[in-house]
């Protein structure tokens, strides 16, 4: 096998198996986005279940996300928050001018804190966010 066709079978099997754990859902068409600036906005949220929640660091630092409790137990889709073998983690890290999201596939109410660096006493930033999904 060539170099090039052995670079893309290996490419085709991280790709198709990276989300070997997450349900086979599909997303419902709407995105929403939270962006993290200075500070982050929005704080509170509503969407749908299936609807792509997007987090996107458009500081100089990388901030991570820390979802609470059993939030991440019913993702159907999410894109930086494997872990290497390819597990969930209710942790991710979002570098500058990159993002990360989930997909939630049940109502209610799921939170989570942003960690930035910050100049304020103690170098961190911590803000939290809530998501409301269903009427």
């Amino acid at each position: 096998m060539s170099m090039i066709r052995s670079l893309s079978f290996w490419t085709a099997l991280v790709v198709s198996t990276g989300c070997a754990g997450v349900a086979t859902t599909s997303r419902t068409g709407m995105i929403h986005d939270v962006k993290i600036e200075e500070h982050m906005t929005p704080t509170y949220l509503r969407a749908q279940p299936g609807d792509e929640i997007r987090w996107v660091n458009h500081r100089s630092e990388s901030v991570s996300l820390e979802f609470l409790g059993k939030a991440l137990d019913d993702v159907t889709c999410q894109v930086g928050f494997a872990s290497f073998f390819g597990g969930q983690q209710e942790i991710a890290t979002i570098e500058p001018n990159q993002s990360v999201s989930l997909c939630f596939g049940n109502a209610g109410m799921v939170t989570y804190n942003a960690r930035m660096d910050s100049a304020v006493a103690g170098g961190q930033l911590i803000e939290s966010g809530t998501i409301q999904l269903g009427r």
